[in-house]
């Protein structure tokens, strides 16, 4: 499968990139865990990260309700996955200089009819996309991504909605920052169905994996 092939390639890259400055090989990544897939339906092309020349990514919170928060919150928890230090994320308050935008509409909106969409639900209570585009060469994004986090229509019960969200929005952020794919693996974050805001060992494996892979695809622009 192609995914297997992409992530066996990843592993070789990883074990060559993991020698950073005063560590040893291996250092930057978890032990004894298996990573998943990180491409786009399989597309070895369709392969992202934040270069870091974009370090900090800026990601833009609307502020509404507890999604700021939630927000934050995802952001330390990605974060935190790395050991040496390849991803750093910042907050900015316009989102016409954002890298990343969060919203959390009342419904989840109609994609633009050239986006690549990533979506995911939990419980019953809420549900989330990622959108980005690419260019007609499909090489580069065209802009930032877009992450949405909403409740299902008809649900009631506002408190299981905020709960709902706080895991949605950590879900749609690993999106975000290129984890092109969900995980087989109802424990981790990153399953279809996520259900916990924690990082499983296959979770921080995965995106440690990710952000010492080449890039297929190359940033947007800022302005």
């Amino acid at each position: 499968m192609r995914g297997a092939a992409l992530l066996a390639g990843a592993a070789a890259l990883a074990l060559l990139a993991a020698c950073h400055e005063g560590t040893g090989p291996g250092a930057c990544f978890e032990s004894n865990a298996t990573p998943y897939a990180f491409d786009l339906n399989g597309d070895t092309t369709l392969v992202f990260h934040w270069p870091g020349s974009y370090m900090p990514v800026r990601v833009y919170a609307e502020p509404k309700g507890n999604l700021a928060a939630n927000v934050q919150a995802a952001m330390d928890l990605w974060t935190g996955a790395f050991r040496c230090g390849e991803l750093r994320l910042v907050s900015t308050s316009d989102s016409t200089r954002a890298d990343i935008i969060v919203r959390n509409p009342p419904s989840l909106p109609t994609a633009p009819r050239a986006a690549r969409v990533l979506r995911a639900d939990s419980v019953g209570a809420c549900q989330g996309v990622t959108q980005f585009t690419l260019d007609s060469a499909e090489t580069t994004l065209t802009g930032p991504m877009r992450s949405y986090v909403a409740p299902f229509p008809f649900v009631a019960d506002s408190a299981a909605i905020e709960a709902c969200y706080h895991f949605v929005t950590a879900h749609e952020l690993g999106h975000a920052l290129g984890l092109l794919a969900h995980s087989p693996d109802s424990n981790d974050l990153m399953y279809q169905q996520p259900r916990r805001r924690v990082l499983t060992e296959a979770d921080r494996y995965t995106i440690q994996l990710l952000y010492h892979t080449t890039s297929k695809l190359g940033p947007p622009a800022r302005p």
